[in-house]
């Protein structure tokens, strides 16, 4: 192997590394040796490589050496991360999750999930999002569903529930997804959201003290919801549709009200 593809090599095995400390500080048991022992390395290590790097110091040996500590570094907190999994209070928070006890959810998750608090007196009403989105970004289609396909997605909503979205392939991203809200429909990403009144369900609701939003854990969120539509759309992609916003909005209002239900215009 070259010298370049070594290096190649080595940034990505930090940047692994990386991900590795941004995963193990988001939890409790793991959040204050990350912050005290995994960045110091991290930083010391990058520090030094650059450094070199820059004054054209950085030896075969050297790269050896910076390349079987982060191995060393990666097994180990790996292994820390497996123990995470496999404790009995992680095993319990998925247990309480999967038959969805929201008593004991509201206990395991902040010792699970570093930072995150239940929120003992939450919002009067809690605002999901919908995507109006298609899936498709490209020059020449349009990025949104039609407005009667946004209506049957609203609708499909409100008869299943609302499920989290896992965020990966990853454990940690995969078994305890939660579905997250706002205290107001404008500050989501979409024009469009279902409120939910928090005393109508018996679910506990978290929030982080960096985070304007707040996060509900249950395989399922089924409840009556109002429909918000807001006045304008800030999405750049609004703008390059045949259809403003503002047109799609009205249609929309229309085909729900043919479908017998009311959307409400925000912000709310």
């Amino acid at each position: 192997m070259s010298s370049a593809e070594q290096l190649i090599a080595l940034e990505a095995a930090q940047a692994e590394l990386g991900t590795l400390y941004a995963v193990a500080r988001s939890f409790t048991a793991l959040h204050g040796r990350a912050e005290a022992e995994l960045l110091p390395c991290l930083t010391g290590l990058g520090s030094r490589l650059r450094g070199r790097l820059r004054k054209a110091q950085l030896t075969e040996d050297e790269i050896a050496a910076a390349a079987s500590a982060i191995l060393t570094l990666r097994s180990e907190w790996q292994a820390a991360l497996k123990g995470v999994r496999t404790s009995a209070l992680y095993q319990r928070a998925l247990t309480a999750f999967a038959a969805d006890q929201q008593n004991e959810i509201a206990d395991l998750i902040p010792q699970v999930f570093a930072g995150l608090q239940r929120v003992l007196q939450p919002p009067a009403t809690l605002y999901f999002p919908v995507s109006p989105s298609s899936g498709r970004r490209r020059p020449g289609s349009s990025p949104f569903l039609s407005a009667a396909e946004c209506a049957d997605r609203i609708l499909r909503l409100l008869a299943d529930g609302l499920e989290p979205e896992a965020g990966g392939t990853e454990w940690w991203q995969r078994d305890l997804p939660s579905i997250s809200c706002a205290d107001h429909a404008s500050a989501l990403e979409t024009p469009i959201a279902l409120g939910l009144v928090a005393s109508a369900v018996r679910v506990a609701v978290f929030a982080t003290a960096d985070e304007p939003y707040y996060q509900i854990f249950t395989p399922r969120l089924r409840a009556p919801m109002s429909i918000v539509l807001a006045t304008e759309a800030a999405d750049e992609w609004w703008e390059a549709y045949q259809d403003s916003y503002r047109e799609f909005r009205d249609t929309l209002t229309h085909e729900l009200t043919a479908r017998g239900y009311t959307a409400a215009l925000g912000p709310t």
